[in-house]
């Protein structure tokens, strides 16, 4: 079972990973900020010492310009973390639809969801490939029907089917398990993407 739950939090970091390295094009980190964020997301071996802190933000050349920083190079940093913020509250939202048998959308998940979607539609006008923006733009809708049918099956207490065909398997264990690791990664990714080091 554990194994399972493995696979699925594999699953959902990778997409983050995936989007995060099609738009590297666009907005390229280094391969130093790269390979960081690839250890701190790691499923299974995710990390953030002060050491990889120090290394990531070795590669920003003005500190004091951080709002620059995220708007430029460090978008894909900032769109990872609020991915994952999205996806935190996402399955917050799922726990509660689980536990009341009714769809439940937090605040926190709506703010978190209307962030990726505004995002996602000033990247995606600025792609000059019309397939690669179609391809955004696409990957977009689908995960914000999966988000509705994960809400859904949860109030149900049925197993969730989504767009791409595969059944994910819902219970009250696994949604939490699956929050706990989010909740993990997402502790991490935001520690290493202050610009400041706390402990």
């Amino acid at each position: 079972m554990i194994c399972k739950y493995l696979a699925l939090m594999k699953k959902i970091v990778a997409i983050f990973l995936l989007s995060f390295f099609l738009s590297a094009n666009a907005y390229a980190m280094t391969q130093n900020q790269l390979h960081i964020i690839h250890q701190v997301l790691n499923v299974d071996q995710g990390k953030v010492t002060k050491q990889m802190h120090t290394d990531f933000w070795k590669d920003v050349p003005n500190k004091d310009e951080i709002v620059n920083f995220y708007e430029t190079t460090g978008l894909m940093a900032k769109i990872t973390r609020d991915g994952m913020r999205y996806q935190m509250e996402l399955w917050k939202s799922a726990l509660i639809s689980y536990q009341n048998e009714q769809v439940f959308k937090s605040e926190d998940y709506l703010n978190a969801r209307e962030t990726i979607n505004d995002f996602i539609n000033r990247v995606s006008k600025n792609i000059p490939n019309e397939t690669e923006r179609l391809q955004v733009i696409n990957q977009m809708k689908t995960g914000m029907i999966n988000s509705d049918n994960l809400l859904k099956s949860a109030a149900a207490r049925i197993d969730m089917q989504s767009v791409q065909g595969p059944i994910m398997e819902l219970s009250e264990e696994r949604i939490k398990f699956v929050i706990n690791n989010i909740e993990t990664s997402f502790k991490r990714i935001d520690k290493l993407l202050k610009v400041e080091w706390k402990e």
